[in-house]
C-alpha cells in the first residue's frame, strides 16, 4: 500500500428536517449574519419561511447576498464592497453548487484587502492566507459536493476566460449542514444533471492515479448510492426523501473523495468548457462521462497499468450489471455501454445545444488537463471524445 494523506472533512449534520437546528447551530458564531443564497432556489419555498421566522425569533439579524450563476471574481468582490466593515459573524450558504462556492469564497475575501483574482490558482499571483469568517454550507442540490472541500470555483466567461479554484485548508467549512427535504422541489433536469456530477466525481476520483484505500472505499460507497437512487429519482419517484438523501448523501462523499483523490479528464474538460461557454457545470460532466471513459478504457489495453484498472472499471461494473459470473473485461466494458444508456435516459444534453461547435474542440483540447487519468490521452483523442457528443 503506498502512503497518503488525507484533509480534514466539515463538521456535519445530516438528515431530513435537521435545517430546524440551524439557529441553535449558528448560536456559537454569533447573532450577526450574511445569507448567501441563489434567486429563487430556496428564498421561495415553505422551509426557507420557517428558518427565516425562526431565526428572527432567536434574535439573528442577516443581509442576504444573492448568487444566480457561477461565481464571478465580480460577485465575490462586490459582496465584500456590500459588506464593508460591518463584518458578519458568519456566512451562511443555503443553494447549489455555486452559491455554496460563492459563499465560501466570500467567507474568506471578507478578511483581505485585496480582490479575489489576487488568490486564484494560475491567475493571481497571491498565496491565501486561510484567514475567513466562520462558514456554513446548507446545500440544496445534490452535486458538486462543495460543502466537504477546501476550494471554491470562480468562473470568468469568455476568450480569455477561466475557471480557477480559491484554495486552503482553512477554507473548509465550519459546518455542513446537509437537509434532503430541501433537495425535494429541485426540477428533474437539474436533479439529472447535479446528479451525474456527483457520479463523475465519485467515479474519476476512484480511478485517480491518486486514490487511495480510503478514497476508494468511500467512492465505491457513493456510486452504490448512486446506482440506487439517480435514475428512479429522476424518472419516478422526485418527491421521495429517501432516494434525495442517497442522493446528498453520494454527493457529501464525492466532495470529500476529489478534495483527497483529484479528479480526471471530464473535469479537465470541464474547466476548459466552462470558461468558454456559458453550460452548467452538470451537463458537460455527464455528456461526456461515458465517451471519455470508453476511450480510456481502449487505450488502456496493453499497458502496464491494465489489469490495475480495468478491475476498477469491472467493480464499479459489478454494481450497476444484473449478470453475475462473468470476467472482469466482460464488467468493464458493459460499464461504458451502461453509462451511455444513463445519459440517455437522464436526458443529458449535447454539447451542441449550448452553441458549441467543432471549431472549438482544438482550442478545448489543448487546454484540458489529463491529470490523475488512469491514462494520457492525445488533443486529437479528446476532440474525438467531443465530436462523438456534439
Amino acid at each position: 500500500m503506498k502512503g497518503f494523506t488525507f484533509s480534514r472533512i466539515p463538521e456535519l449534520v445530516f438528515g431530513a428536517g435537521k435545517l430546524s437546528l440551524l439557529p441553535q447551530l449558528l448560536e456559537k458564531f454569533g447573532k450577526h449574519l450574511l445569507i448567501v443564497t441563489g434567486k429563487a432556489s430556496f428564498a421561495a419555498t415553505p422551509q426557507a419561511i420557517q428558518l427565516f421566522d425562526n431565526l428572527t425569533k432567536s434574535g439573528f439579524q442577516w443581509t442576504t447576498y444573492i448568487i444566480d450563476h457561477e461565481p464571478s471574481p465580480q460577485d465575490i468582490d462586490n459582496a465584500v464592497i456590500q459588506c464593508g466593515k460591518n463584518l458578519p459573524d458568519a456566512v451562511v450558504a443555503i443553494g447549489g453548487g455555486s452559491v455554496v462556492d460563492a459563499g465560501k469564497a466570500i467567507s474568506a475575501m471578507l478578511k483581505s484587502d485585496e480582490k479575489i483574482a489576487y488568490y486564484l490558482e494560475g491567475v493571481g499571483n497571491n498565496t491565501p492566507t486561510g484567514k475567513k469568517i466562520p462558514f456554513v454550507a446548507i446545500p440544496t442540490t445534490a452535486g458538486t459536493g462543495s460543502e466537504a472541500t477546501k476550494n471554491a470555483v470562480i468562473t470568468s466567461i469568455g476568450t480569455n476566460g477561466f475557471k480557477s479554484s480559491l484554495r486552503h485548508n482553512n477554507y473548509i467549512p465550519d459546518l455542513a449542514l446537509i437537509d434532503p427535504e430541501l433537495q425535494l422541489l429541485c426540477p428533474p433536469t437539474l436533479t439529472a444533471c447535479s446528479g451525474m456530477d456527483a457520479f463523475t466525481q465519485l467515479f474519476e476520483s476512484y480511478l485517480s492515479t491518486q486514490a487511495s484505500p480510503m478514497t476508494d472505499a468511500l467512492a465505491i460507497d457513493g456510486i452504490k448510492h448512486i446506482k440506487r437512487s439517480l435514475v428512479k429519482l429522476v424518472t419516478e419517484a422526485p418527491y421521495d426523501v429517501t432516494l434525495r438523501a442517497d442522493m446528498a448523501y453520494a454527493a457529501w462523499l464525492s466532495g470529500i473523495t476529489l478534495a483527497n483523490a483529484g479528479l480526471g479528464t471530464v473535469h479537465g474538460f470541464a474547466g476548459t468548457i466552462g470558461a468558454m461557454f456559458d453550460i452548467p457545470h452538470g451537463v458537460f460532466c455527464g455528456t461526456l462521462m461515458a465517451e471519455t471513459n470508453r476511450l480510456t478504457l481502449k487505450k488502456l489495453k496493453g499497458t502496464e497499468n491494465e489489469g490495475f484498472f480495468v478491475k476498477k472499471y469491472a467493480t464499479i461494473g459489478q454494481i450497476f450489471s444484473t449478470e453475475k459470473g462473468k470476467p472482469e473485461s466482460y464488467y468493464a466494458a458493459t460499464l461504458i455501454d451502461l453509462l451511455s444508456e444513463m445519459t440517455e435516459k437522464l436526458h443529458i444534453p449535447r454539447l451542441s445545444e449550448y452553441g458549441i461547435t467543432s471549431a472549438s474542440f482544438e482550442t478545448i483540447a489543448s487546454n484540458t488537463s489529463n491529470k490523475n487519468n488512469p491514462v494520457k490521452l492525445s488533443p486529437e483523442e479528446m476532440c474525438e471524445v467531443l465530436r462523438k457528443r456534439l
